[in-house]
């Protein structure tokens, strides 16, 4: 069942920290109130992210429309099979942007915290 975000409609809401995650069937209806807070709230578009279990040989994929890439390097995917390019290489901004994402966040010092 897919995980489908929400955020107020014309408001902030400070009990849900701006979005709240509901998981929903596919066929259910949009939410028109949030489960939490009860504010009028409206569905957003956000990250979506799915694997595939298992592999599938190459020629199957491609005869379906698809293209198969693989790692070569940071930032250079070599294609195996299908249509397209024959290498996607990220721009020195993409791999810094990937990297800082994939970073640990930085500790945050609160000065005004007593830490006796």
């Amino acid at each position: 069942m897919p995980v489908y975000e929400y955020e107020p409609d014309d408001r902030d809401c400070l009990m849900c920290d701006g979005r709240v995650d509901v998981i929903q069937g596919i066929g259910e209806d949009p939410l028109k109130y949030c489960p939490w807070c009860g504010l009028d709230v409206k569905r957003v578009i956000s990250r979506v992210t799915f694997k595939i279990q298992g592999s599938a040989p190459e020629d199957n994929t491609s005869r379906k429309g698809f293209t198969t890439f693989r790692k070569a390097e940071k930032g250079v995917w070599e294609k195996v099979s299908g249509e397209g390019p024959d290498v996607l290489t990220g721009t020195k901004d993409d791999i810094a942007a990937v990297d800082a994402e994939k970073a640990p966040p930085k500790k945050i010092i609160d000065l005004d915290k007593d830490v006796s």
